[in-house]
């Protein structure tokens, strides 16, 4: 397999578009515009303005529109330590040197806080974290207090961003944790060797006092090159600390996360890529330059794309493929398709057969087939929308027991790859499978339809005999309270072909029964419900 990433910088609109191509397919697209506001992974020091008991949750200002979210079960374990470490070092407004800074932030398992943090892990374990018996989130966090947060999720919806106080910092092969004393590896290491000689490498190269997960891209690799890695982390929270002690004035952002092209370049590089297409020579120069610093080996593989006449997503087929595959009908499998919808509690992805499925034999067969194609797009769509949350996928109706386990083990198979934390339920006897997978950003769309001005979006429209005894009872009301004898009607020219076609049309019915002079006018303007009445002069009619 071979992968390719094409990043288009729009400095018209300000906006920087990421395509993963892999064998030529797109599995990967962002879209970001370089004012955003957020993204996961940036430092504030935010202010509390409002402590819900109800929710055990409290809203915390770090300047935008949106308040962020902060649930009691994201304060940590740590949060006592760094909280009183924020409180000092505002209250006291002064410069610290780096190495006073970090020696103050780096967490003790001997401090008071610390004992205390344990003390009540004890206790949560011994209670068995019953709910009753948690603390309340207003012992811990006040109105207007000030707090070290972290962005966990960007804004969805009509939600702000959901915060976390459990600072972490994500390099290429590590996650560097400044309020905390643990040594983690990834679960994906398979050999236990291998995960207890990261460990030991770790902790002989960890300062004290600071924690660190091991990704999955630091498996076989030696300590010269992951101790460069962890000072460089270390230097990223030495640089935020500086921030800190420059009396700054909450709210406001103490260490931004990487671009959108680093941090996909950082999570998802490997032996695969084949090349990297910017059209932009500035962010060429970035990305070489943030090569140089996580695989040397790599910077060869970027390219500049000079050309003027062709845009770069046209040039690999990129454009053509997310109007394909972005709308809300997704075909796959000669003829098979999705139904893809975002309610707004989950998302609904329905499988239909439609002309695919022409070997199978029976409908079993056939249902077995386009479910088992239909996990393949599923999982691609997933990753391209980066679709987050509750998705329920409404595959065919099979009978057997077996064939329902058959697609669940493909879509397990298909998703091991994914490097967003997810869970998948089996199929149950209705068809329905329910996946959970953890959502960092709002889901890439793109509306190729516009919604109807006839009905405005909802796909009806009131009936047409409505619509005649509407427009017949109002020239009723007109003719019987004086107003007019002489009426035109003016509506879409749908509507006129009706009341004009024919002799015996019925325009001259409705004059008749009225006893007034009655001309219909079609006007391409108006949508099919829209009419308007007038006199012979042009005068609008006001009922």
């Amino acid at each position: 397999m071979t992968s390719n990433l094409i990043i288009d910088l729009n400095k018209q609109t300000r906006e920087t578009r990421i395509a993963l191509l892999e064998d030529g397919n797109l599995v990967e697209f962002r879209s970001q515009r370089q004012n955003a506001s957020f993204s996961v992974g940036d430092i504030y020091i935010g202010v509390v303005r409002k402590v819900m008991l109800n929710h055990n949750a409290a809203f915390v200002d770090i300047g935008f529109k949106k308040e962020g979210f902060l649930h009691l079960k994201d304060l940590g374990l740590h949060y006592a330590f760094m909280a009183s470490r924020v409180k000092q070092s505002l209250r006291e407004g002064r410069a610290l040197s780096v190495e006073e800074a970090r020696a103050r932030f780096t967490f003790r398992t001997d401090s008071p806080e610390a004992k205390e943090a344990l003390a009540s892990k004890r206790e949560a374990q011994r209670v068995n974290i019953a709910s009753e018996q948690l603390p309340k989130i207003t012992d811990l966090v006040k109105s207007g207090q000030t707090i070290l947060v972290q962005i966990a999720r960007e804004p969805y919806s009509n939600k702000g961003p959901s915060l976390t106080t459990e600072i972490s910092l994500a390099g290429r092969n590590m996650v560097l944790l400044p309020f905390s004393d643990r040594v983690l590896v990834s679960s994906k290491i398979s050999s236990k060797e291998e995960m207890a000689r990261l460990k030991r490498l770790m902790r002989s190269i960890l300062p004290a006092g600071f924690g660190v997960i091991v990704r999955t891209a630091a498996e076989g690799m030696q300590v010269a090159p992951l101790d460069a890695e962890l000072n460089e982390l270390l230097a990223r929270w030495d640089e935020c600390l500086q921030v800190l002690h420059q009396n700054p004035k909450p709210p406001c952002l103490l260490h931004s996360e990487l671009k959108s092209s680093s941090a996909l370049l950082r999570d998802n590089l490997n032996g695969s890529y084949t090349g990297i297409h910017v059209n932009d020579r500035q962010l060429f120069q970035e990305i070489k330059s943030y090569l140089n610093t996580i695989a040397p080996q790599k910077q060869e593989i970027v390219k500049f794309y000079s050309s003027t006449r062709v845009p770069i997503f046209d040039a690999f087929q990129v454009s053509k493929q997310l109007k394909k595959l972005l709308g809300q009908m997704v075909v796959f499998h000669g003829g098979s398709y999705l139904i893809i919808q975002h309610p707004e509690a989950f998302h609904v992805i329905d499988v239909n057969s439609g002309s695919g499925a022409k070997s199978a034999r029976t409908p079993e067969e056939t249902a077995l087939e386009v479910n088992l194609a239909a996990c393949d797009e599923i999982a691609r769509q997933l990753r391209l929308r980066d679709m987050g949350g509750i998705i329920v996928i409404d595959f065919i109706d099979m009978a057997t027991a077996a064939n329902r386990k058959m697609v669940y083990d493909r879509m397990r198979e298909l998703m091991a790859n994914d490097k967003v934390t997810h869970r998948i339920l089996e199929i149950t006897d209705f068809g329905l499978m329910q996946i959970t997978r953890q959502r960092h950003r709002p889901e890439e769309r793109i509306d190729t339809t516009e919604k109807c001005p006839c009905c405005q979006g909802s796909g009806r429209v009131a009936s047409t005999i409505a619509l005649e005894d509407e427009i017949e009872r109002k020239l009723q009301n007109i003719t019987e309270k004086g107003l007019l004898d002489r009426i035109e009607l003016r509506a879409h020219p749908f509507v006129a072909a009706y009341y004009n076609k024919g002799i015996l049309c019925r325009r001259r019915k409705v004059a008749k029964a009225l006893h007034c002079k009655l001309r219909v006018e079609p006007d391409e303007s108006y949508n099919l419900l829209d009419y308007k009445f007038f006199d012979f002069e042009g005068n609008e009619v006001s009922l």
